[in-house]
Formats: structure tokens, sequence, C-alpha cells
């Protein structure tokens, strides 16, 4: 019985030690998609304990982006480079862009997957994302480092942002408003974002 008893304890401590050497350390929100559609569970991990987890939204067509226009949000890790918002800064430590009528998320070569000040660049005729008239999808953002070697039509604008009206992104992860105030709030340039592949 001892003997037993010592087996038992033994095989707890390891189930223990696996499930902690699984927490991410750092800053991690993991997307998960459900494969019902566009629907995923994104857990925001900071040094190894679950701050939340919640419903989100991402690509039409589910993960694996390749190029422009697929409908689809990037399976990979991807980095934080800053944040933005329409709203006024809600506390956060990271670089943040107030988006007023002249900021676009670039889709010109020249300019290709920044997000740009069209006044201060003198670049008044920008084909791309108006970001100032999207509502409330870009109240607040996260501006990833997905194709940060702009390589012309392989995907931009690949931002963290609230949910709109529609159950799916043309590549992004939305999130409800509060969560995203949240992760603005709590979080900093060390966040990774880690989306699963549907495959």
């Amino acid at each position: 019985m001892i003997v037993l008893r010592k087996y038992i304890l033994l095989f707890f401590a390891a189930v223990l030690i696996c499930s902690c050497s699984r927490r991410p350390q750092g800053q991690l929100l993991e997307v998960t998609p459900t494969g019902e559609g566009s629907k995923a569970v994104a857990v925001l991990w900071i040094d190894g304990e679950k701050v939340f987890t919640t419903d989100c939204f991402i690509g039409r067509d589910g993960t694996g982006k390749t190029r422009e226009g697929d409908m689809k949000t990037p399976s990979d890790t991807m980095h934080i480079l800053g944040a933005f918002g329409i709203l006024p800064n809600p506390g956060t430590s990271m670089p943040y862009i107030d988006v007023t009528p002249s900021i676009f998320a670039c889709g010109d070569r020249e300019y290709y997957n920044l997000v740009i000040d069209t006044a201060e660049l003198h670049h008044p005729n920008c084909n791309g994302e108006d970001m100032y008239h999207i509502r409330p999808h870009y109240n607040y953002g996260l501006i990833t480092d997905y194709n940060r070697e702009r390589i012309y039509m392989k995907g931009g604008a690949i931002f963290i942002h609230c949910k709109g009206t529609n159950p799916y992104t043309a590549g992004c992860v939305a999130l409800d408003e509060d969560k995203m105030r949240e992760l603005l709030v709590r979080c900093d340039t060390t966040l990774r974002v880690f989306v699963h592949s549907l495959d």
C-alpha cells in the first residue's frame, strides 16, 4: 500500500511538472480556431498565468495566409510593433498611434504594409485602409510584424483589433473591445501572437 501510494504521488507530481512546463512564459496571445468557420478562441498568457479566455474571429477563409486578399489569417508566430486607436490611448506602454483622418494602412508599393500619416508623407491618394473610418474595428488595435519584409502583395495590415458587425475578418484577429483594451493595458511589445493552423 505504501509503495502504491508512493507511485500515485510520483504520477501526480509528474503531471503537475508537465502541466507547468507547457505554460508559455512571457506574454502570449494564443489563438485556436474552433473549426467552425471563422470562429476561434483566444487565450492571453502572462508569465505562465492565464489572464483571460475569450471568443474571437479570424479570417473568413480560415488560416494559412499566403497572399493579399485571400481572406486568411497567418498561421504563425507574430510579434507586435505597436498599438493604435481611434479612441484615446487607454494607458498602454506601447508606441501608440492616434488614428486621425490622415492615418492609412497603405497598400501602395512604396509604403506597402505600413501604417502611415498621409499628410506628413505627402501621399494624398493612398490606396489602402482609411483607418479613421473603420469603426468600431479600429477603436483599438495592435500592429503585427506579419510580412515585415514588405513583400508586395504577400498581404499586409494584419492587426489584432476590435470586433465589428461581421462574424469574420479579412485576415486579422478580432476581439471584443473590452478585451482589446485589457490587452493594450496589460501587455507591451514583447507580446507574441500565435495562431494555430486549421490543418
